[in-house]
């Protein structure tokens, strides 16, 4: 908690366990044994306004507001741990939540495509050594265990689906659809098959073309309501290191490096689809309409098959469709690396009251390119056409970052301890293009206040609290990919591009507005 009184600006001051963390060579300047035991409370405040979100088509997403998509308050504990061995060996452990975020939005909200709810959660077990050569000079190094695990969970858009695949249909039969839109069709198809052109088709007549095709197709799309989801979580553990060296040239004034390794992780876990909500019905695009009687002109098909596309009483439920023919539950996975940080700290006792510091820290954020949810195939399953599921993509290409951080300390009396700090923290979003509704960071403010209160010479307790204001996040995120499971670039949304992925296409805009309180409370014990 001292960290955060100060802002994170005290890497230098190495003043209890917790510097295993920021910088592992101040537990060189830590006497006997010490404990540190804390917990942050996490209180969130976000609000989205979207700016006009689409789907697929370049329609309206529709769906309601965000709601209020940051939990209510979370809570992060750590524990840290220090033993001087001999005047020169200082050994320590700790255990923290380096990462997380929780984001559960109104389920039917319009950026529902994207995302509906996230997690992240991890822990972080850090054992620690630091040797002091003399007076002025120390170095540390750490090793660590971080287990991470996530959840997300999203919509479906079926009805953008059931309008791919139906004007896929359209466009392989497009002579006859026209044909039994138009007038003749509209007389003769009775007469002939018994069979009455339903009004998806007839209300085309008079269109060619794309225009037909499309026209047909949202007809269809018209007659489904409700959207399917899915659900992917996945865990690992990975490991990684920390190094630090602390200079003292006076017993004043100190200065120190630390470095912490990237964590490489490979998420492993499974994705669940459901499309209990879809309603409606449409025909299969499944129906073959070849052979049949070839009259030179026009080959009539069967009246079995075109009546599967004709009566209304065969038509399918296209949620049934979906989880019968484009998505099982399967197995997926994911690489992340946990980005890699340097910093630089100060720290200059001035008085017997004040002491000032601060901290660059830099953190590579550049190996980010995208998130890439690997959808393992089901053996054996009847995958429709060939679509078979692609990686859920999200571009991300984020950027190097940076945190600027100065802090105070203000010896009130001899018991009590006064902080403050603020701090510009930089994010790695690069760009609205680049915001996602999973990932909806922006350059953040900091203004921490803290203290510190000891109940006698051997035991205290730290308070704090900080007010961070995110910057205006805008977004404008275009995905990549389309609700049938192909990228776009066959020449139109409803030619198959060969290209598989997993996603629901549409362009997400809108603003967020963020702010967060962290109020944290620790108990310091030394033996």
């Amino acid at each position: 908690m001292a960290a955060q009184g100060t802002a994170h600006a005290n890497g230098a001051e190495a003043v209890d366990p917790s510097t295993i963390f920021y910088n592992p060579a101040g537990l060189a300047r830590l006497p006997g044994t010490q404990v540190t035991n804390g917990i942050t409370v996490v209180i969130p405040k976000g609000s989205f306004k979207d700016t006009g979100s689409t789907d697929a088509f370049g329609n309206p997403s529709g769906g309601t507001g965000a709601g209020s998509f940051l939990p209510d308050a979370a809570a992060a504990p750590d524990f840290y741990f220090s033993s001087q061995i001999n005047d020169h060996v200082t050994v320590g452990l700790g255990i923290f939540v380096p990462y997380g975020a929780k984001l559960d939005y109104k389920e039917n909200w319009s950026g529902r495509y994207g995302i509906q709810s996230a997690s992240l959660e991890t822990v972080n077990i850090n054992p620690s050594i630091a040797y002091r050569f003399n007076e002025h000079h120390s170095i540390g190094f750490g090793i660590s265990a971080q287990y991470i695990k996530s959840i997300q969970r999203g919509a479906a858009d079926v009805k953008g689906a059931s309008r791919q695949l139906a004007g896929q249909f359209v466009e392989a039969n497009q002579d006859l659809t026209e044909l039994a839109a138009s007038g003749l069709g509209q007389a003769a198809i009775p007469i002939v098959y018994g069979l009455t052109v339903p009004e998806e088709i007839s209300s085309c007549n008079g269109q060619t073309g794309d225009g037909f095709v499309d026209c047909v197709a949202k007809n269809f799309s018209d007659n489904v309501s409700g959207d399917g989801y899915f659900r992917v979580k996945g865990d690992d553990w990975g490991f990684g290191w920390n190094i630090g060296y602390m200079w003292e040239p006076t017993e004043s004034t100190r200065f120190g490096v630390a470095y912490r390794s990237k964590i490489s992780h490979t998420l492993e876990g499974e994705t669940k689809w459901s499309f209990a909500d879809v309603n409606g019905t449409v025909p299969s695009p499944t129906t073959d309409l070849s052979g049949g009687i070839d009259l030179g002109i026009i080959t009539l098909p069967p009246r079995d098959e075109l009546a599967q596309v004709l009566d209304p009483s065969n038509w399918i439920n296209p949620g049934n469709f979906a989880a019968t023919n484009l998505h099982p539950n399967s197995t997926a996975k994911t690489s992340i690396d946990t980005p890699e940080s340097f910093s630089i700290n100060a720290f200059h006792q001035l008085n017997d009251k004040v002491a000032l510091m601060g901290d660059v820290t830099w953190t590579r954020h550049n190996r980010l390119d995208e998130v890439g949810i690997q959808v393992d195939q089901v053996a054996g399953y009847p995958y429709f056409n060939g679509v078979t599921e692609g990686d859920a993509t999200v571009n991300q290409k984020w950027k190097n970052t940076y945190k600027i951080s100065l802090g105070m300390n203000y010896q009130w009396d001899k018991d009590l301890m006064l902080r403050t700090g603020v701090a510009y923290d930089k994010s790695p979003v690069n760009g609205s293009d680049q915001r996602h509704p999973a990932f909806p960071d922006a350059d953040r403010y900091w203004l921490s206040f803290g203290a510190n209160y000891k109940l006698d010479k051997d035991t205290s307790i730290d308070l704090a609290y900080s007010y961070v204001q995110f910057a205006s996040g805008k977004m404008d995120y275009k995905d990549g990919c389309s609700p049938a499971g192909w990228a776009p670039g066959g020449g139109s949304l409803y030619a198959d591009s060969q290209v598989r992925c997993t996603g629901n296409g549409g362009n997400f805009k809108g603003e967020y507005e963020t702010r967060i309180h962290f109020i944290g409370l620790a108990f310091n014990q030394a033996f």
